[in-house]
């Protein structure tokens, strides 16, 4: 994240402690401190402010019980504490680490038949960021396919390294890596056209995924993914000729993905609005803003179902723990879901406050009051209505007695039906919602340096109803880069005795905008509205990463006939592969 994790903690006197930190999940820090000291939850106060940027990082507790622990010494003096960048390498979590092993059993035909997989993630020195991960990675390491017989193991291993956690994809990068960069042999070996040996193994409405879920339409067009990136990919950019000529040669891969959200069975969103005295709004929430447009987003949502302009709708950015409303955490891209769920709940229980202030003025029932824009008024008669800046309040009558009151809706959300997996199958309704989608690269690469360039990224998704465009398109870039980064440039060096060697952004390669401002970015959204969703919206903002990896190295190995099996791939490794392969006479 651009802004390194840092916090403020404050013993008073009272025996009262309040912190101020960059979180992601301020209420899930408030009851972590609360256990850790011994304090019941009134007694921890967790303020979060605009946050600059998370991506997984922020979203557990990381440096806040060192800085209350410390600050107990200093009772009534506030203690700071700010990571340097140095720092956040090694005291905070490390977004991924796995090792995986995939035999799968094919017929000639290409239907997939069987599967054995294993996974080992390293979970540094403590497990309880990591267990998670082992878990929705196990979930999604078959990636979007339907497999009758299978066997998955899913192993976190104590390592003497930072710990793994929450980073962008939440284990889903890892196991697509595998999945479909395996894919991509099996239909070498097979003699079949990668999108069709894809297209006849999904996940489609009847199947059943890998522990027992039923597949709906409503869960969305994953073929249909699969055919716009194929399209979009047999576009082109032209050139091939003359980029041969000169040792630059050109391929293209795909690669299909699938996500669910991994969060507690009990994971619940709440939310508050108020409207005031001049008819504008006030939307309480408990999620947290760090720069990936939720606030815009859901402030579009409550204006849609109060039918008021979204400039009368305000959502205060700085989130307090003693007077926002819950949320579990805001994580696993759930939040205008989960949220926007809470909060159409909450807009339609003030409107139904004002249709019931309203009856009484007017002496009818509650149902014979209509609900426009900024006004309710009588059905069958929309001459006779009251603007909603009249009855926020409540009503006077003509000698004074008061209708009603100040207009208040509350609102919650918990995704239904989700279970514990069985322990001895791992079966179980295990995840609330899928979001599936396919992308694809077109690479060039220079066989003299090794060097990748990627011309194409594209990314088909159906992600329901999408209530920003350009925010979502924008959610989507950004997450493709984000796979630019792993795919090509980024890896955590450590020496012989566990020390990281590169903890810095000089020596550890983020993709900078000079490295992707030669690459077009597509993005393909396809909207089946999620059920379950008050304005049909599924989670997105992390999908963009999943299958970057696998895509890139897929176009890779028909561009230049070679197999990656690890990552980063860097031009030093392209050519140590060219080499090898030379060597073998290939």
């Amino acid at each position: 994240q651009l802004e390194p994790h840092g916090a403020i903690a404050l013993w008073e006197r009272s025996g009262q402690l309040k912190i101020w930190t960059s979180a992601q999940s301020p209420f899930f820090v408030r009851h972590s401190l609360a256990e850790t000291f011994g304090l019941p939850h009134t007694q921890v106060q967790v303020v979060v402010p605009y946050i600059g940027g998370g991506f997984g990082g922020k979203s557990d507790v990381t440096i806040e019980p060192l800085v209350a622990y410390v600050a107990r010494a200093a009772v009534g003096h506030p203690v700071r504490l700010i990571l340097t960048r140095e720092e956040m390498f090694t005291g905070t979590v490390l977004g991924r680490g796995c090792w995986a092993r995939i035999k799968t059993g094919v017929r000639r035909d290409g239907t997939i038949v069987a599967e054995e997989i294993e996974l080992v993630f390293g979970a540094g020195a403590y497990g309880d960021y990591c267990i998670n991960i082992v878990g929705g990675a196990g979930h999604n390491a078959t990636g979007p396919y339907e497999i009758p017989h299978l066997k998955v193991d899913s192993y976190g291993v104590y390592t003497n390294t930072p710990p793994v956690g929450a980073y962008r994809g939440y284990g889903h990068p890892e196991v697509h890596w595998m999945v479909e960069r395996q894919l991509e042999i099996i239909a070498g070996k097979l003699g079949m056209d990668p999108v069709q040996l894809r297209r006849r193994n999904i996940l489609r409405p009847g199947s059943s995924n890998a522990f027992g879920q039923k597949i709906e339409v409503s869960h969305g067009k994953l073929e249909e993914c699969i055919q716009s990136v194929a399209r979009e990919l047999g576009k082109g950019t032209g050139e091939e000729s003359s980029r041969k000529s000169c040792q630059r040669v050109r391929g293209t891969g795909i690669a299909a993905f699938m996500k669910s959200p991994i969060m507690a069975t009990n994971a619940a969103s709440c939310a508050v609005v108020k409207f005031s005295e001049d008819g504008t709004v006030n939307v309480l929430v408990g999620c947290t803003e760090m720069g990936q447009g939720s606030f815009t987003a859901i402030s579009q949502l409550a204006a849609e179902t109060l039918k008021v302009p979204v400039e009368k709708v305000k959502i205060s950015r700085i989130i307090d723990t003693d007077t926002n409303p819950y949320e579990w955490q805001t994580v696993g891209s759930t939040t205008t879901w989960k949220v926007g769920n809470a909060i159409a709940q909450a807009a339609g229980r003030a409107i139904q406050q004002i249709k019931e202030i309203a009856a009484q003025v007017w002496g009818v029932s509650p149902e014979e009051v209509e609900h426009g824009p900024e006004k309710v008024f009588l059905r069958g008669n929309p001459q006779k209505f009251l603007p909603l800046s009249r009855l926020a309040m409540g009503s006077l009558q003509s000698d004074g007695q008061a209708i009603g009151g100040p207009v208040v809706g509350y609102g919650r959300f918990v995704p239904q039906g989700l279970t514990y997996p069985d322990p001895q199958t791992g079966q179980g309704n295990l995840a609330a919602e899928w979001t599936f989608g396919c992308q694809g690269a077109e690479v060039e690469v220079d066989l003299r340096t090794g060097e990748i360039q990627v011309l194409r990224l594209i990314t088909a998704v159906d992600a329901g109803v999408i209530v920003n465009p350009v925010l979502a398109r924008g959610q989507v870039v950004g997450a493709m880069a984000y796979g630019m980064g792993a795919a090509l440039s980024e890896k955590v060096i450590y020496s012989p005795e566990g020390r990281i060697r590169n903890d810095s952004l000089t020596d550890y390669k983020v993709p900078t905008s000079g490295d992707v401002s030669a690459t077009e970015f597509v993005v393909i959204f396809l909207e089946t509205p999620l059920p379950d969703s008050a304005y049909g919206a599924r989670p997105l903002a992390e999908h963009g990463t999943v299958s970057v990896a696998p895509a890139i190295a897929n176009a890779v190995s028909h561009a230049a006939g070679i197999q990656f099996f690890c990552l980063p791939m860097t031009a030093d490794s392209v050519l140590e592969k060219r080499r090898a392969r030379e060597a073998k006479g290939c």
